[in-house]
């Protein structure tokens, strides 16, 4: 078994969550979602319950043409349980809404340190590191 083979997964209306060999979360996020706070309550949930952990190290890998509303940013700025995120994106315009997603985390004082990546394998690294 390698490191990216899972232990458990949950195929949720929003994507995959599954748990690594690692210990890492690893989110992987549907085209087009919407990204309400019914949606994130159930991502933070499903992390929880896979893990059954406090120290929730989350790999996220952003799809195309998702959103988040301000209810869900707040809620997921306000989530117990992670230690560390890595958002993973994909295009330059992803880029540009993630690190204005990092920093508004960063400005609600979020729990966790959250960085912005552009490639699985150097996120991966970085929750691996810690």
């Amino acid at each position: 078994m390698n490191d990216l083979d899972p232990l458990q997964a949950i195929e949720a209306k929003y994507g995959r969550i599954q748990q690594l060999p690692n210990g890492i979360v690893y989110l992987q996020v549907q085209d087009n979602l919407h990204v309400d706070l019914e949606i994130a309550t159930q991502m933070v949930f499903d992390a929880k319950a896979i893990t059954q952990s406090d120290q929730i190290r989350l790999l996220l890998l952003y799809s195309q043409n998702s959103d988040l509303t301000f209810q869900a940013q707040r809620y997921f700025a306000s989530a117990t349980g992670f230690t560390h995120v890595a958002f993973v994106v994909s295009s330059r315009l992803q880029a540009e809404v993630g690190q204005f997603l990092v920093t508004f985390l960063r400005s609600l004082k979020s729990t966790y340190e959250i960085k912005l990546f552009h490639n699985v394998d150097t996120a991966m690294a970085w929750l691996q590191n810690l």
